[in-house]
């Protein structure tokens, strides 16, 4: 495993997190009111979690584990070869289908939904981080 690969993705995620905790980040009717604002969260979202996703991959393509078809199965993998709990390795898959919309279906992003994932699963991403950070010891 690469550790400055790992240790880059990381830090993006951090950064990412941090200002997703912006009070107004995870308010539906603030996001409906300021589109920069929106925008703004929809990509720090977008980063945090493909953040996540290449630490996965990564961490897949390193072990020499088949390659997985998917996001969601990259988790899986982890979960699979105790790197990661399957509750979490079950929502990052979820976050990963959230990122899909996010970059291919962003005209159909439910804002109800984005604020209830900023104010609600970001403690997922950083479970994953706390693991991920174990893997470099």
């Amino acid at each position: 495993m690469d550790l400055d690969v790992v240790a880059r993705r990381l830090l993006a995620l951090n950064d990412a997190l941090r200002e997703l905790e912006r009070p107004l980040a995870a308010d539906e009717r603030a996001l409906a009111a300021d589109p920069v604002l929106r925008a703004a969260v929809e990509r720090w979202l977008q980063i945090a979690i493909e953040a996540c996703i290449d630490v996965a991959d990564h961490v897949v393509a390193a072990e020499g584990w088949p390659p997985p078809e998917s996001a969601r199965a990259s988790f899986a993998a982890l979960a699979s070869h105790a790197k990661l709990p399957g509750e979490l390795a079950s929502k990052l898959g979820d976050a990963a289908g959230l990122r899909n919309i996010l970059v291919h279906d962003y005209v159909s992003v439910d804002l109800a939904r984005l604020a209830r994932v900023v104010r609600d699963d970001l403690g997922d991403l950083r479970a994953f981080a706390a693991e991920a950070a174990k893997w470099m010891v």
